[in-house]
């Protein structure tokens, strides 16, 4: 009996050894194809694309095998009829006769993100890989998602073509996200260049992280997706771009309208000459300004007199963000969109956060930072929506004024300071990628001098025209962005640039040359002391200009 026990434990013994031999052996072949797949998925970039930047996206949660392999050129495409055509055709011809425009018409002109082109001729039928309207998954209105892994989800908001030629794989498509995944994983681009072709596949080259504050999972984050257009089609305009997880994916939730074009329009991007004036030509500059969410607060005639000192400083245009705002904002806008000096993106901030305006406002406050961090991507969406228009771009808040004692306009500061660092440096990349102005502040309290005593009360930057001499914040500045080079930007400074790290510093104007005048706070006793503020008249050469356009448009709009 015992002899019997003994080999039957002896059989288990040999039978459990080699089971777990087998095991281990599965495991190790397993292991091991982990491995290569992580190993081709690490080395794939670097062998298919001449770009490494700054994020490096081998490290990122692997992706199906197939992304192991070179982009595919294209999918197979099956033509079908849209559904409920008619309806799309009738809801988009609504005449809207307040605005004098078609509903399709207002979605183009105001919608962030929304490719209308994609819905004219209806009556074509089309790829079955083109996601219909209702398909498309919103967020907060203006965020379409996409899924990248399980991991990582992202909140779209916008499309770039990037066509400029610092840009180190041209042409190519900026993509603006948000995404709380700290280490996003990879996914793929399909680009749609018609509605009855295939799109064209790429893998997304480049993750770029926009913002100075470490990564955390609690709150929405910036990131730039690039992604390259193939060869074969790098001579087309795309007219959207879908994100997706895999390669010919047929349920797309996801269609961004890619904005700009092959190269800058000259005729926007130069300051007009004057008539029969032999000079060289001078670069224009425009404004991108915050995200404007003053709701219970009316500060419409202050943003008529800031709007109207940056036309008379030279400036061409302003560029704003649109929340929710008080009915006086509203029509300040709308007065000056209808007159083409200002531009106005709609933005809402993505859940979870509230849209209310008292809720949001509350929020805003107690968490600063995440606000912060999520300003980095209508602040880049700024610059890269507009840089086939202009090549400066300067970052300027509603409080915020240039201070130009020595140039009659800002156009003309600018191109003073490009040509001393070209003298210096030489052109092109070696430029820096931007012109920042140092702080000064203008405290609301100080005296009114007697240059300006007479003015309207209402004319805030006018009349007060003294400024401290304490260097309360030395280090403080706001950028004017090169265009040519800039790709992503924080608040007041570059995240990176078109071939991805800059490759010099920005430039700092000495502010005896200029400065930025920062009209906001109260200074109380240290500025009464003898000494201790200087008068500026920088803006007085403006205010005859200024101070009879704002009366205008407060007499027109009953402000």
């Amino acid at each position: 009996m015992a002899e019997l026990i003994r080999k039957s434990f002896s059989s288990l013994v040999l039978l459990w050894t080699i089971g777990f031999a087998a095991v281990l052996f599965y495991a190790h072949l397993s292991m091991r194809e982990d491995v290569m797949r992580h190993a081709a998925v690490h080395i794939q970039p670097h062998l298919n694309t001449e770009i490494q930047g700054t994020e490096d996206i081998s490290s990122r949660e692997s992706l199906p095998r197939s992304s192991a392999t070179q982009d595919p050129v294209s999918c197979k495409c099956r033509l079908g009829s849209l559904k409920f055509r008619m309806f799309y055709e009738s809801e988009l011809s609504v005449p809207l006769p307040d605005l004098n425009i078609t509903s399709k018409e207002l979605l183009t002109r105001t919608h962030p993100n929304l490719p209308a082109e994609m819905f004219e001729n209806l009556d074509t039928k089309r790829c079955h890989l083109v996601p219909s309207f209702s398909r498309i998954g919103w967020s907060s209105s203006y965020y379409q998602l996409a899924e990248a892994a399980k991991s990582t989800q992202f909140l779209l908001y916008s499309a770039f073509l990037d066509n400029r030629p610092a840009t180190d794989v041209r042409p190519c498509i900026r993509i603006l996200a948000f995404s709380k995944d700290t280490n996003p994983a990879v996914p793929w681009c399909h680009i749609w260049f018609n509605t009855t072709g295939p799109p064209a596949v790429s893998r997304v080259m480049r993750i770029d992280y926009l913002d100075w504050q470490p990564r955390s999972h609690d709150r929405h984050m910036t990131f730039l997706l690039t992604c390259r257009i193939p060869k074969a089609n790098s001579h087309l305009t795309p007219v959207a771009v879908s994100i997706v997880s895999r390669p010919c994916a047929k349920y797309i939730i996801n269609m961004l309208k890619v904005i700009g074009s092959m190269e800058r329009n000259a005729s926007t991007a130069l300051v007009k000459p004057i008539k029969n004036e032999k000079s060289s030509p001078v670069w224009n500059a425009a404004v991108c300004g915050p995200a404007l969410s003053y709701y219970h607060e009316d500060v419409s005639i202050r943003l008529v007199e800031w709007l109207e000192l940056l036309r008379a400083s030279g400036f061409a245009r302003v560029f704003l963000y649109e929340t929710d705002v008080h009915p006086n904002i509203q029509k300040v806008l709308r007065y000056y969109e209808a007159e083409g000096f200002v531009g106005v993106t709609k933005f809402a901030y993505p859940g979870p956060y509230s849209s209310d305006p008292i809720i949001h406002k509350l929020w805003a406050f107690i968490e600063h930072s995440k606000v912060l961090g999520m300003e980095n991507l209508y602040f880049t969406d700024c610059v890269l929506r507009h840089m086939h228009e202009y090549r400066f771009l300067a970052r300027l808040n509603l409080d915020e004024m240039p201070m130009l004692p020595n140039h009659d306009s800002f156009p003309l500061w600018l191109n003073d300071q490009l040509l001393q660092n070209s003298n210096r440096n030489g052109s092109g990349e070696n430029l820096p990628p931007s012109y920042d102005l140092r702080w000064y502040y203008h405290h609301g309290d100080l005296e009114t001098p007697a240059s300006s005593a007479s003015l309207p009360e209402y004319l805030k930057f006018l009349r007060q025209s003294k400024r401290t001499v304490m260097d309360i914040y030395p280090t403080n500045y706001n950028p004017t962005y090169d265009m040519d080079l800039v790709t992503g930007v924080f608040s007041n400074d570059v995240a990176v640039c078109a071939s991805g790290k800059c490759r010099r510093e920005s430039f700092q104007c000495p502010r005896d040359v200029a400065y930025l005048g920062l009209f906001a706070k109260n200074c109380g006793e240290a500025c009464r002391k003898p000494g201790s503020t200087v008068e500026v008249s920088a803006l007085l050469k403006y205010k005859d200009q200024v101070s009879s356009a704002v009366a205008k448009v407060i007499r027109d709009l009953r402000l």
